[in-house]
């Protein structure tokens, strides 16, 4: 009876021990963004994504109401947002918005 016990006790350890190798593993292993041309859209507000290059990607914020829109890149290297540039969609189309 005692030996059924320790067998079951050295199984469920090792079990354990594995599972917790198999978490750091994983959590470890860089992941990389998976969000080509994601959308959404909330109000007055378009958020677009893209990628730009292999390491960098691209978000595009546009308020329709005031027509402007904000160009970020993201980093993941660097693990950091900057903004590009912002445009007046009026003056850009031509209609003095």
């Amino acid at each position: 009876m005692n030996d059924n016990k320790n067998l079951t006790i050295g199984i469920l350890s090792i079990t354990a021990v594995i599972l917790l190798a198999a978490v750091i593993v994983t959590t470890s292993l860089p992941q990389q963004a998976m969000a080509l041309g994601q959308l959404d859209r909330g109000g007055d507000y378009i958020m677009v994504t893209s990628q730009f290059t292999e390491n960098s990607e691209v978000v595009f914020v546009t308020d329709a109401a005031a027509r402007r829109m904000i160009m970020y890149s993201y980093e993941p290297t660097t693990r950091t947002l900057t903004l590009w540039d912002a445009i007046d969609l009026g003056k850009a189309l031509g209609d003095g918005g």
